[in-house]
């Protein structure tokens, strides 16, 4: 790639990159100059597209997992179909996520890092809180069709199916060696859906 950066910078290489950083070296390696070293850029060309440095850089990083999630949920309330399956898909879809970019758990559960830029936070729990209700509402119609179980709040179980691929991508980050991504899912799913089924 040439020194010069003359299109904008696909989120998804920029996301890539910081992210393969935190990966091999930890957080103190994600610097605009770092990133603009791993996609073959000079520190300044990166900083006309990323004005803000590391805090751009991490929006960027928010907004496409945002995307993701977004779009993996809209798409499993507008399906038709058991609900079980809808959130499997979704399921599925972050399992994935956590195998390709396996820094993720120790960026969004570093409270140092966020503290540093109040307005990530605030994007953090924004897409939280979407994820929460768009997941709620997917249970909440499962329920209605007696697919799943009643006696639990959707959110209560939103929390539930938040932690299953929360563990899995913190044990995976920590060493991979302590959880196999795709079997553990497995079992992880199964277990839940026992404990779901009316």
């Amino acid at each position: 790639m040439s020194k010069r950066l003359t299109t904008i910078l696909r989120r998804e290489q920029i996301a890539e990159a910081a992210l393969t950083l935190v990966a091999e070296q930890g957080i103190a390696a994600l610097t605009t100059r770092n990133v603009a070293q791993a996609i073959g850029v000079t520190a300044p060309a990166l900083y006309r597209h990323f004005p803000g440095g590391k805090v751009a850089i991490l929006a960027s990083i928010l907004e496409l997992l945002d995307q993701v999630k977004s779009e993996g949920l809209h798409q499993a309330l507008e399906t038709e179909g058991n609900t079980l399956a809808k959130l499997r898909r979704c399921y599925d879809l972050h399992i994935s996520v956590i195998e390709r970019y396996r820094a993720l758990p120790t960026l969004v559960l570093a409270d140092t890092l966020w503290d540093e830029a109040p307005e990530l936070r605030q994007q953090l729990q924004a897409s939280h809180r979407e994820q929460r209700m768009l997941t709620s509402a997917i249970i909440a119609q499962g329920q209605a069709r007696g697919e799943i179980r009643t006696d639990l709040e959707p959110g209560q179980i939103f929390v539930q199916f938040l932690g299953l691929f929360l563990t899995i991508a913190i044990l995976y980050r920590r060493e991979g060696s302590m959880v196999a991504p795709k079997s553990q899912a497995e079992a992880s799913w199964a277990i839940f859906v026992q404990g779901l089924t009316p």
